[in-house]
């Protein structure tokens, strides 16, 4: 006996039109609003070993996204390894397709690429961004009744800053690349300074930025106690040698600095703890601390 031309999903639009609706309805109803993070930097993604030397993250497209593992994260989790402690938290997502062609301009691609981010807001109390490891475009299996899927289930990893440019104009996203990136602080002489930030700071024996040995971008800059926080640093800082700011043109003389000594949000380096402890074992202060000549 042949199937019912009647409800027969495959042969019928309209059908496969309601089915969309209520899959993108449901999404609506008892989903959140995040945020998809495409690399815009196309150009240097290495298909050969699937990693990007330099990603950029310069633009956020809101969606509507439904939670698919809300009890608690998946994957790994904490583990030792021989690299010693891995935190792996692994959450799912499902996102509708009409929404993502919808939200996301598709001259590029048209569909969620493994590699770009999704900002969740409902997690951690303060947000988190999440690398998409997979995109499984074939969870309902075509039984929905056409062959275009109707949503798009992604596997995602918390994603690992490795400063990466993030800049969408969205302070909430942008705030974690200053929370996580390696971040100094110099002691300056005055107070007077107008550094801005995210504008590029340097030192020059010329004072000219085309001539600069040590380039960075500034984080912060508190007046009141004279500390300018930099990060992306390139070179060295000397002492007693002026910092400019290459936008505000505001000149400060470096009075002191500890390259360990990182002051973060969320602590996520231990150089000054390790160092601190090495120097109780090791004397550096003998000619050979690891000999006896």
């Amino acid at each position: 006996m042949p199937t019912s031309v009647y409800f027969n999903n495959y042969n019928s639009n309209a059908e496969q039109r309601l089915f969309e609706d209520l899959i993108v309805e449901s999404i609506k109803i008892m989903g959140f609003d995040g945020y998809y993070l495409p690399n815009d930097n196309d150009e240097a993604r290495d298909l050969l070993y699937g990693e990007d030397p330099l990603k950029r993250f310069t633009s956020a497209f809101p969606l509507e996204l439904f939670l698919s593992s809300a009890l608690e994260y998946t994957g790994e989790k904490e583990f030792f390894s021989k690299f010693g402690l891995e935190i792996k938290n692994n959450v799912s997502v499902i996102l509708s397709k009409r929404t993502f062609s919808q939200r996301v301009p598709q001259y590029s691609f048209d569909r969620p690429r493994e590699g770009d981010l999704i900002y969740v807001p409902v997690l951690n109390g303060t947000g988190e961004l999440f690398e998409i490891k997979f995109v499984d475009h074939t969870k309902d299996f075509f039984t929905l009744g056409r062959k275009i899927p109707y949503f798009y289930e992604m596997q995602l990893e918390k994603f690992k800053f490795s400063n990466e440019v993030i800049g969408t104009g969205i302070s909430d996203i942008d705030i974690i690349s200053v929370q996580e990136s390696y971040t100094i602080n110099l002691d300056m002489q005055r107070s007077d300074s107008s550094y801005l930030e995210k504008e590029i700071v340097f030192q020059s024996d010329d004072s000219t930025y085309a001539n600069a040995n040590t380039v960075a971008i500034v984080s912060s800059w508190d007046k009141n106690t004279k500390t300018l926080h930099v990060t992306n640093i390139a070179g060295e800082f000397k002492l007693n040698a002026n910092v400019i700011g290459h936008t505000s043109n505001s000149s400060n003389m470096l009075l002191a600095y500890d390259p360990l000594d990182v002051t973060l949000t969320r602590e996520v380096y231990d150089n000054k703890v390790i160092q601190n402890e090495a120097d109780q074992i090791i004397d550096f202060s003998e000619t050979n601390p690891f000999g006896e000549i």
